[in-house]
């Protein structure tokens, strides 16, 4: 007799989602189908595993009329007996008392239309049907316990995607050290990581293309976007090595009147662009801008070749550039820039919950 038969596919025919099925929760139906055609038995036929034995019109519902309906507790109860080859061993293992396990085994044997175990005073062994059967009944308990795992994972945030747009400047220790946490806490967690600016990032928030967004604050306000302040910067005055006021301890914004301005593009940055714009204005000035970048190590590296000074976060000081000097602007102290979380107001999944966690927890622990 050929013993060998398919592995079981675990099937959600008949119902429109996981949902339907009872995979979304596991106190309802779901299925397995383990064909049983090499089997020598009176008719070929299907094994529908299911959370209960199925009258009629439950075969009629879960797409299985006139096959045979048994719990995947009867394929553990199987498993257990045919691994210890002792129904009071198996019975302790399964918590319950041995009648009603072997009352159970020997229902299962009706209902497939075979016999499972020799039975005798001294022994129990397996018969040639029921080694058959065993592999797959072990891959349907395996199947089965892993959609319940995966179920669990998903419903605490342990596992899924996070699709997160970042500005160059959250990789500047805050990023980096807020993903390892995440990979290292949450593993499970997939990331899709590009890389924008703040406009930007908060229009594909918006449109639904990404999920969480690292930009920069002060930005423009949307209504359907929270914004969380994760980081709070200083602004700082970055000047050639060769400047008039490299060796003062600290500048007024009005003493740089008449040089020329290096900016983050109203594109790029438009926090930043209008921040320091306001800045000079309020300072009693119009900045002559002579050019616009958009990353950090852009703006220093043109004012390392002396085309202009430039107004920056404190955090920029990160970037060491030989021939750029940073000075703290005394009459700026109440301007301040920084780094906040975007997301969808009506969209914070436990997974992007679990990631603002980490965040703000990586952002004390930079702060102190």
């Amino acid at each position: 007799m050929d013993a060998h038969i398919p592995p079981p596919i675990l099937s959600t025919s008949g119902f429109s989602s996981l949902d339907e099925a009872g995979l979304a929760d596991w106190g309802r139906p779901y299925s397995a189908h383990i064909p049983t055609s090499n089997i020598k038995v009176a008719k070929p036929q299907t094994v529908l595993v299911s959370r209960w034995f199925g009258s009629e019109n439950e075969q009629q519902r879960l797409g299985c009329p006139g096959e045979v309906c048994m719990k995947l507790q009867q394929l553990r109860q199987f498993v257990a007996v045919a691994e210890t080859l002792n129904f009071h061993r198996a019975a302790e293992r399964l918590n319950i008392a041995q009648p009603p396990l072997s009352m159970a085994i020997k229902r299962l044997e009706v209902d497939l239309g075979i016999k499972l175990f020799e039975r005798t005073s001294q022994s129990v062994r397996l018969t040639e049907e029921g080694k058959a059967v065993l592999g797959p009944a072990r891959n349907v308990i395996f199947h089965a316990d892993q959609i319940k795992q995966v179920l669990q994972q998903v419903r605490t945030g342990e596992i899924g995607r996070l699709r997160i747009s970042f500005v160059p400047s959250s990789m500047m220790a805050f990023l980096p050290t807020s993903i390892a946490r995440l990979r290292m806490t949450y593993p499970s967690i997939e990331l899709d990581l590009a890389e924008n600016d703040t406009q930007s990032i908060l229009t594909l928030i918006d449109e639904g293309k990404t999920d969480i967004g690292i930009v920069r604050f002060p930005s423009p306000q949307m209504p359907s976007i929270t914004l969380v302040p994760i980081q709070s910067d200083a602004y700082i005055v970055a000047l050639p090595e060769g400047h008039r006021l490299a060796k003062a301890r600290s500048v007024r914004l009005i003493d740089l009147a008449q040089d020329a301005f290096v900016l983050p593009s109203e594109r790029g940055n438009p926090s930043m662009h209008f921040s320091v714009m306001a800045a000079c204005l309020q300072a009693g000035f119009s900045p002559n801008v002579v050019q616009y970048g958009e990353q950090a190590q852009t703006i220093l590296a043109l004012v390392e070749s002396g085309l202009g000074v430039a107004v920056v976060p404190q955090i920029w000081e990160r970037v060491r550039l030989r021939g750029v000097v940073l000075k703290p602007l005394s009459d700026q102290k109440g301007s301040r820039t920084g780094l906040g979380i975007a997301y969808r107001t009506n969209a914070l999944n436990l997974a992007m919950r679990k990631f603002l966690a980490i965040a703000q927890s990586v952002q004390l622990e930079l702060d102190q």
